[in-house]
């Protein structure tokens, strides 16, 4: 121990004789390590912000129910769009235990308008009441639909929606114009900070929501296209169970054949955070190339380093020094290049995450894992890369290194 601590302070004394030379030694290790850090923060943070839109969006205890197979087989009709749901669906989800609200989702086209004013990017979503009890809906003035609106012409408009056709003005009371078709507007959300829906694709706050029912006269009398169902269930200890049932009324519903898909919250985190890693891991794999060219550097300077004190080397020897003394003396110092170069990586690095989620208006996480990974790496770069000079030093012979010019 005594001598590892002897070797230690000769590691500081020698990088302290020779600082510029030993900083721009761990530039690429201060690169590499700042880069990978960096990313793994703000791909964390990226991926906690994600995780609080979709639970924003789908609560623990809904269900959602798709068109088509998740598979990737749901069939030529699907992959054009056609919807394979029904309303003979919406009424064997109603029967199902443990279920306490149905609400089938329908996209109906046309542009949202307050006289001159339009909102061109509005979603028309055509919906029941139920659709409150699987949302996180959050109002700012009057009300979402109730069952006495079905059939009515009325609306509630999305926080942007309202924003976009009324700006700072009530809406509640006001009238829109979909289509030539004038609509009540009985309830405005609130301005959500959420992106996009796992649901639609698109934010919520963009929507425009009408009664189901209503919507038929769009399409002419009939029943306009169901993109989603969504199931609430009483307790989120239920969820599986329900969809293992649902999965059993469904089919069927649908003569036997499994042209739908099941989500739950879980399943749409699951297959986001699985996204945002690979994308996470295939970056730090790039950004990780740094450390392979900041080990060459110190592999380099090492070397460099036995030359120039190679009487230094057989003095120790020739007083008594063992060669695994000289070997552990030169890797040591190896060892203590990188891990200085790795702090001050990891110092830059949340520097550069926290500019970075300031810009992108996220919080990057420094987690002790990716922490702990780079002062892993770094004392891995220092002995992968030292020990090639250590080696040569260790093997000096002490008349010829005293003998050295």
């Amino acid at each position: 121990m005594t001598m590892l601590w002897e070797n230690f302070k000769m590691a500081l004394v020698s990088l302290g004789n020779a600082k510029l030379r030993s900083l721009l030694t761990m530039l690429g290790i201060i690169i590499g390590v700042a880069a990978v850090v960096s990313i793994l923060a703000v791909g964390q943070g990226v991926e906690k912000s994600v995780q609080d839109d979709i639970t924003g969006v789908v609560n623990a205890n809904a269900v959602d129910v798709t068109s088509g197979s998740s598979m990737g087989k749901s069939g030529f009709s699907s992959s054009l769009g056609a919807s394979t749901l029904t309303t003979n669906d919406i009424t064997a989800l109603t029967k199902l235990k443990h279920v306490s609200a149905v609400a089938p989702i329908s996209l109906v086209s046309g542009i949202v308008a307050n006289g001159s004013v339009q909102s061109s990017g509005a979603l028309l979503l055509a919906t029941t009441p139920d659709f409150a009890k699987t949302q996180s809906i959050n109002l700012a003035a009057g009300r979402f639909l109730n069952a006495s609106d079905n059939g009515r012409d009325v609306v509630v408009l999305g926080g942007q929606a309202k924003q976009d056709l009324f700006g700072e003005q009530t809406a509640v009371g006001h009238t829109v114009t979909i289509r030539n078709i004038k609509f009540t507007v009985i309830g405005a959300l609130a301005t959500s900070d959420s992106s996009a829906s796992s649901l639609t694709g698109s934010n919520f706050d963009n929507a425009v929501y009408l009664p189901f029912d209503t919507a038929k006269v769009f399409s002419e009398g009939a029943t306009p296209q169901i993109l989603r169902i969504l199931v609430q269930v009483d307790s989120s200890a239920n969820v599986n169970s329900v969809v293992s049932s649902a999965t059993i009324a469904l089919k069927q519903t649908h003569g036997g054949q499994k042209d739908f898909s099941i989500l739950t919250q879980k399943d749409i985190l699951s297959t986001v955070d699985n996204i945002l890693n690979l994308l996470t891991d295939f970056i730090v794999s790039i950004a990780s190339i740094s450390l392979l060219v900041g080990g060459i550097g110190i592999m380099n300077i090492m070397l460099v380093s036995v030359t120039e004190r190679t009487r230094e080397i057989g003095l120790r020897k020739a007083i008594g020094a063992s060669s695994f003394t000289v070997l552990s003396q030169f890797l040591i110092e190896a060892v203590v290049l990188s891990l200085i170069g790795g702090g001050l990586g990891i110092l830059a690095a949340m520097l550069l995450a926290t500019g970075a989620g300031k810009v992108a208006k996220i919080t990057p996480v420094f987690t002790p894992g990716a922490i702990a990974l780079a002062v892993s790496v770094s004392a891995a770069v220092g002995i992968i890369f030292g020990i090639a000079p250590a080696i040569k030093a260790a093997r000096k012979r002490p008349i010829q290194a005293l003998k050295a010019e």
